[in-house]
């Protein structure tokens, strides 16, 4: 089960140490798993990121050097390499790897999804109250509400097959949120004041958009939510008795610098930019738990996660 929300910085956790972001489901998993403390993304945009982390190439190797690019449908994935071996593989979230317009968008089946059967997604889409997303046929199926709920639901009708189909599986689910903007569903919209907040030592106030304390007080609501979100796919792992057997690797894309060193965005090698959150949990495999400085990045994931199932590539 790998989850993976949009730019989500890898100091925004409790667990590393921001005692002002709530995120109880995201501590209760670290106590569980070994802790990469310093998870680095090794391209931190969105397309190649993802490119990476699904054939454990980098980006000018996985053919995703850069930002909205078609990943080649010859590349090999994870996804195609699980399934050889008689794994039952999905993709839920935005995908962000068919290349064009940045919109929501049909990805048909076939090469284009790259070895994922299970489908429910759109190519790319932060509108959060508006989403829409895809099956097998290109009739956009709209979403209610929040759209980090409707993500959820449909990883949980994936593991729902997954126990019915009585195989090994391999999930992808990659929320839109939390990256800006940071429209947020009731209950979550003034959760954080941001006069309260401490920003980092090395924020610089004065930017004319995006990085003031409000965009991280709508930032760590959205983590917060998400929080919530994580908590419900593990209980359903529970449910389904997938628990014990079951590698689960949270982390994200990239992360935002948010206003420190006086800059926004991602694209740029300092740390709130490159690190981002590594949990890797498997209570089968890894008994206990532990924190680990060990070098390791995005082009690890696949290379790591395959070896852990025992499959070759």
């Amino acid at each position: 089960l790998f989850i993976m929300p949009d730019q989500w910085r890898g100091c925004d956790m409790g667990v590393a140490g921001n005692r002002e972001v709530r995120t109880p489901n995201l501590d209760r998993l670290a106590q569980e798993s070994v802790y990469f403390r310093s998870m680095t993304a090794n391209t931190p945009v969105c397309t190649p990121a993802r490119g990476i982390l699904l054939t454990g190439r980098y980006a000018h190797r996985a053919g995703t050097p850069v930002n909205d690019i078609h990943l080649p449908d010859e590349a090999t994935t994870i996804a195609e390499i699980l399934g050889r071996a008689g794994y039952y593989t999905g993709f839920v979230g935005k995908w962000h790897l068919e290349g064009g317009k940045r919109l929501p968008g049909f990805i048909p089946p076939g090469p284009r999804r790259q070895g994922f059967e299970f489908w429910a997604a759109n190519e790319c889409s932060h509108d959060y109250f508006k989403q829409q997303y895809f099956r097998d046929d290109p009739t956009p199926i709209p979403m209610k509400g929040y759209d980090a709920f409707t993500w959820t639901d449909l990883a949980l009708e994936f593991l729902d097959r997954a126990r019915e189909r009585r195989t090994p599986f391999c999930l992808y689910v990659q929320h839109p949120s939390p990256h800006n903007p940071y429209w947020l569903p009731p209950g979550y919209e003034d959760m954080y004041a941001p006069e309260r907040l401490s920003m980092r030592k090395n924020w610089r106030p004065g930017l004319k958009y995006a990085g003031a304390p409000k965009d991280i007080a709508g930032y760590y609501a959205a983590i917060t939510c998400l929080d919530a979100e994580v908590g419900r796919l593990l209980k359903r792992l529970d449910e389904a008795g997938f628990r014990d057997n079951t590698i689960v690797l949270f982390t994200s894309d990239h992360g935002d610098l948010l206003g420190s060193h006086g800059s926004i965005h991602k694209q740029k090698p300092w740390e709130e930019s490159v690190i981002v959150p590594g949990l890797l949990r498997w209570p089968a495999g890894l008994r206990r738990a532990f924190t680990s400085d060990a070098v390791f990045s995005h082009v690890d994931v696949v290379p790591t996660l395959l070896g852990l199932c025992g499959v070759k590539s």
